[in-house]
């Protein structure tokens, strides 16, 4: 019987720690960006790839279900997006590698010379566990040489 108010006060303790992790700072470090691709057209059209190493470092089993990035050219924002995922399955302490893409606009650039850009991405996996959810942040530095790339500018808005 002394059991039971011992229980009573330790299950909702229990129940809060759904998202802790095992060891500090596990969220931050839980995504390495393995690869980053960015190819445009000479049309305009283009496609970054990310392929992501994702690591579930808590105790429970999740889903990943989106990714959102931030692209940034030489030091400006490009693009921001974001790629809802159908639940894949990410047991406690499993990895994944998971690849994802997201299209691209520039300027047409047919005859522009390839060029070298310092290519900044970062963002976030989304870990979701029944109804809570954990983004894990990510952080990529790369220099890409870019073939049929014109960055767009911004049209005035009309009056």
């Amino acid at each position: 019987m002394r059991r039971l108010p011992l229980l009573l006060l330790v299950l909702p303790w229990l129940a809060g720690c759904a998202g802790v992790t095992l060891r500090p700072h596990a969220l931050d470090k839980a995504v390495r960006v393995a690869e980053v691709g960015l190819a445009f057209t000479p049309e305009g059209s283009g496609e970054l790839t990310l392929r992501l190493e994702v690591e579930n470092p808590t105790f429970w089993d999740g889903e990943v279900t989106g990714v959102d990035f931030e692209l940034v050219l030489n030091g400006r924002r490009y693009a921001v997006g974001t790629r809802g995922l159908s639940g894949l399955p990410l047991a406690a302490d499993a990895r994944r590698t998971l690849t994802v893409s997201f299209p691209l606009q520039s300027e047409p650039a047919a005859g522009e010379p390839p060029r070298t850009w310092r290519v900044e991405v970062g963002g976030g996996v989304a870990l979701t566990f029944g109804e809570t959810v954990r983004l894990l942040p990510f952080r990529a530095e790369r220099y890409l040489r870019l073939q049929s790339f014109r960055p767009g500018m911004p049209r005035p808005e009309s009056e």
